[in-house]
Formats: structure tokens, C-alpha cells, sequence
């Protein structure tokens, strides 16, 4: 069964909060760090839930590919690969240093969603201030699981893929 626990502080630690243009946060672009034992299973549940984040407008309404062609609405521009950590695993959005609450609470949903899918016990946090560095962490998309995973999903998106 899973258990996963969310820290309470998660953007709050990262940003400073808005103050008068949008409520959300300023600063840093959200970073997710997930704890678990299951690292292949915790590592999927983050590539597929970061893929899904891109999707999420600063309304936090998660897009169609349609609404994403067609649409003016702001979404983060950028997602990283998904990191190994010494900690966790971890990867992050660009939104250009604002993030919406509404856009926030959407990403962290995802991401509760795609781990407690996985049916693994997690905890969701973010890493400390400064210390978001990937140099010389390993991307879990290089590994036998990430590909194979990458590979499922080129398969699913064209058929006529080998």
C-alpha cells in the first residue's frame, strides 16, 4: 500500500512568497526531491509526473497537447532529466522564477498521483536552498530503467517505431 508523505513546506522553501501580483512564489523554479527505497519505481513515478508538469498553466489547469498548440496560457519551459541524488531523486521545472500557487498545487498533485500509482512508500520534499546542484549526479533516464522506460513511451507515441 503506498504512504506518501508531502513536506509541508515544500515551496515555501524555495521561493519568496509573492506579494501583490500573484500569490505563489518568487525565486528559485520548483524543485522536486523524492525519497524512497524503490528508486526505479520513485524515479518513474518523478519523469512521468515532471513530463506532466509541463503541461500546467499558472490557472493550474494541466493542458491537452490541443490546448498547448492553441493556447497563450504561460507553462514552465523547461523540465530536467531526473537526477540521482546522494538524498533522492530529483528534477525541476523552469517557470522563469514565478510560480503560481495554482500551478503548484496542480505539480504537486501530479506528482502524488504518479508516485501513490506506483503503490511505493515516498516522501516528497525539496532539497535544501543552494544545495540544488546536479553536477556529477547520475540522470536515472541513462540507466537500464530509465531507458526502457523511455523506450515504452517512443513506442506508445509512434506505432511505427521498431
Amino acid at each position: 500500500m503506498a504512504n506518501v508523505t508531502v513536506d509541508p513546506d515544500i515551496f515555501e522553501s524555495q521561493g519568496e512568497r509573492s506579494e501583490g501580483i500573484f500569490d505563489g512564489w518568487e525565486g528559485p523554479s520548483p524543485f522536486f526531491l523524492v525519497i524512497s527505497d524503490e528508486t526505479d519505481k520513485a524515479a518513474e513515478a518523478l519523469h512521468v509526473a515532471i513530463g506532466r508538469c509541463m503541461r500546467v498553466d499558472g490557472n493550474g489547469n494541466e493542458l491537452t497537447a490541443a490546448e498547448m498548440a492553441s493556447t497563450g496560457e504561460y507553462t514552465a519551459n523547461y523540465c530536467s532529466p531526473v537526477y540521482l541524488t546522494d538524498t533522492g531523486l530529483m528534477a525541476y521545472l523552469d517557470t522563469n522564477g514565478e510560480l503560481p500557487r495554482a500551478m503548484a498545487d496542480t505539480m504537486l498533485r501530479i506528482l502524488v498521483e504518479e508516485v501513490e500509482a506506483r503503490d511505493i512508500t515516498a516522501h516528497l520534499t525539496t532539497p535544501p536552498r543552494g544545495s540544488e546542484s546536479t553536477a556529477g549526479c547520475t540522470e536515472w533516464e541513462d540507466s537500464e530503467a530509465g531507458m526502457a522506460r523511455l523506450a515504452f513511451e517512443i513506442a506508445n507515441l509512434d506505432p511505427e517505431w521498431p
